[in-house]
């Protein structure tokens, strides 16, 4: 899907090129690979700078503290990020850990990502003790970027998801109908719209040979 995404701008780029006279026309040069390792960002040049590997941190940062996911008391996961000074002093009065904004481990962001582990430990802690909701509504009110985690039977009964029509049902010849997700981006002028479902094995073989001339 990322490579699909950089070959829908590379088309439209190409086209463009074309209409202003800059090329008749010219191939686009597309892989799997590279459009993945685009998505890693800074990754090369950290390790050329740091001569450091960087190790997996789960759904950690390494670069900013607090960022994580958390589990509530109802089982239910959130994800936090407080990587501002002023929003990780607040968290930690919230968690009632005011102590930490006085602690030189966790004075400034560098300093709570070497210490991510016991940043972590103090705020998962809270979490643990509150459910989740309640948790969403202290931390959003703490101003602190937090947003619930869904499970795709989350996401089905999610009141913004609905509104916003995230999810569609589509046609399908062997179930009925399935959900999935919705054309995106979405044009003002010309939306998409859903055409066909998807074919079945060979069921286009036909008409593409008698296209061609086969």
């Amino acid at each position: 899907m990322i490579a699909g995404v950089y070959g829908a701008s590379a088309t439209v780029t190409a086209i463009l090129a074309r209409d202003r006279g800059l090329a008749k026309g010219q191939v686009i040069d597309l892989s799997l690979l590279e459009p993945m390792v685009s998505v890693l960002g800074p990754e090369a040049a950290i390790y050329r700078v740091t001569g450091k590997v960087k190790e997996r941190s789960g759904s950690a940062s390494s670069t900013a503290s607090p960022r994580n996911v958390y589990r509530c008391a109802d089982g239910k996961y959130v994800a936090l990020s407080g990587s501002t000074p002023q929003v990780a002093r607040r968290i930690f009065e919230i968690i009632g850990r005011a102590g930490m904004n006085d602690d030189p481990r966790f004075a400034t962001n560098s300093d709570r990502v070497r210490n991510r582990e016991l940043v972590d430990a103090a705020i998962g802690e809270w979490f643990a003790r509150h459910g989740h909701d309640e948790a969403l509504r202290i931390m959003r009110e703490a101003g602190a970027t937090v947003g619930p985690i869904h499970s795709i039977a989350d996401a089905a009964i999610d009141p913004h998801f609905a509104e916003r029509g995230i999810i569609v049902e589509v046609e399908d010849q062997t179930f009925g109908a399935l959900p999935m997700h919705n054309i995106v981006p979405r044009l003002s002028g010309t939306p998409g719209v859903w055409r066909r479902p998807a074919p079945e094995l060979g069921e286009h073989t036909a008409e593409i040979l008698a296209e061609i001339g086969r």
